[in-house]
């Protein structure tokens, strides 16, 4: 979702909590959860907020643009998505996900040995022994890398991500990873470039693009998102195309 749409969220998420319902907002941002965190609070919000900062979500979804929204039932089912333009004051929108509240609910299935991490420290231990035990398994490394960039150890991030373009120099996630890491070491222009290299490889990846115009024009995104600017910004992308 949007930040705009935040506040009709949360009044959404207040009608509707009572019916074994969950909201999670991910905000796709590669400047981190202290940028996506003031919208979440000036708008009140109580539900669950994360940030995408590694972007993985367009990769494992397969979408180039935001907002989006899908509904996970107790089973972990996905019973509905809608990529791009998904809108809770889309009357069409909401009226979709009331339909799937009003189902009635099952029992939530927790498979066996499952098991949730609490501390991002624990996270990052997870992940560097199953990185360990398959070291040729990117899909691993690149997990690693994130989790070391959310435990704030952004030279071990940098180095595994390093090391996921040296085998695969193709892979936008490990490019915006990448991004990610420099950010929080304070190298701006590096950042700049490993997203640029990303955008040559999915240029239809407009994610990607706004993450570009927001550190080189951070005041058209925030406090607020300047709408006619980032049209035009799209309109001069498209046409060089």
């Amino acid at each position: 979702m949007c930040r705009e749409q935040l506040p009709v969220w949360q009044k959404f998420y207040i009608q509707h909590h009572a019916e074994n319902f969950e909201i999670l907002s991910i905000s796709m941002d590669t400047q981190g959860g202290e940028v996506a965190r003031r919208f979440t609070e000036a708008a009140g919000v109580t539900f669950p907020a994360a940030v995408d900062r590694a972007q993985g979500l367009w990769e494992l979804y397969s979408f180039p643009v935001v907002p989006n929204g899908f509904f996970v039932d107790e089973q972990g089912i996905v019973r509905y998505a809608k990529i791009g333009g998904f809108d809770v004051r889309n009357p069409d929108d909401a009226a979709a996900i009331e339909r799937l509240l009003a189902r009635p609910s099952r029992p939530r299935v927790t498979p066996a040995g499952s098991e949730h991490t609490r501390t991002v420290e624990e996270a990052l231990r997870r992940a560097r022994e199953a990185a360990k035990r398959e070291p040729e398994n990117l899909d691993l490394r690149m997990s690693l890398a994130e989790r070391a960039i959310d435990a704030k150890q952004d030279a071990e991030g940098l180095r595994v991500f390093q090391s996921v373009l040296e085998k695969n120099p193709q892979s936008t996630r490990a490019l915006v990873g990448l991004a990610t890491a420099y950010l929080d070491l304070g190298q701006k222009d590096k950042a700049l470039a490993a997203l640029r290299q990303a955008s040559r490889l999915d240029p239809g990846n407009w994610i990607i693009h706004k993450q570009i115009w927001a550190i080189e024009h951070p005041e058209q995104f925030y406090p607020a998102i300047n709408g006619p600017w980032q049209d035009k910004q799209l309109e001069q992308e498209k046409a060089k195309k």
